[in-house]
């Protein structure tokens, strides 16, 4: 049993809220700190961003946490792509072979599912915590509310990661970033 080992992730997003069920029924302790207030109560993301397209490794992880039988009668079956070319002719491109589709699903939608099943199974999610240090020698997250020491620090914080600043400033870590003209 792993209870006595604590895991802290920075970040509730979809990887986040799914590693965090993962872990917590492998018997770890579980923390998960996430700077945005909780999407549940406030609506403040809620059509904010596309669908996400759900393949058949994302209803694999979901099946492993037992949550794809939730999660499929909500998602949308896409065969294919229509494409329009210079001219404004149209054309298709399947998504595999006859039969053979991705599942569109609301990316928030199933954040909350996730983040649900998370709490339901014991983890703690912490909102509005800001992470605004973190020493990797002394795996402590010094987060809005205070300094926390944990087993493992794990960053599912995505865009601008303050996980991956803390690496940066260290002498073992090469890390290149490029932005596209749009």
């Amino acid at each position: 049993m792993n209870s006595k080992k604590h895991i802290a992730i920075v970040g509730a997003g979809l990887v986040g809220s799914l590693l965090a069920i993962y872990l917590k029924k492998r018997g770890y302790a579980v923390s998960v700190f996430e700077r945005r207030p909780d999407m549940r109560k406030s609506g403040e993301y809620a059509g904010r961003s596309i669908n996400l397209a759900l393949s058949n490794r994302g209803i694999r992880a979901l099946e492993d946490v037992e949550l794809a039988e939730k999660i499929k009668p909500v998602t949308i079956p896409l065969h294919g792509r229509t494409m329009h070319d210079l001219k404004g002719n149209l054309s298709f491109l399947p998504y595999g072979t006859a039969g053979q589709f991705i599942n569109s699903v609301s990316r928030s939608g199933l954040n909350i599912v996730l983040m649900d099943e998370a709490e339901r199974l014991g983890v703690k999610i912490n909102f509005g915590q800001r992470t605004n240090h973190i020493d990797l020698d002394k795996t402590e997250l010094t987060l809005s509310s205070g300094t926390q020491t944990f087993d493992l620090i794990i960053g599912a914080d995505g865009a601008f990661s303050a996980v991956r600043g803390a690496f940066q400033i260290t002498d073992r870590f090469d890390y290149d970033q490029r932005y596209i003209q749009h």
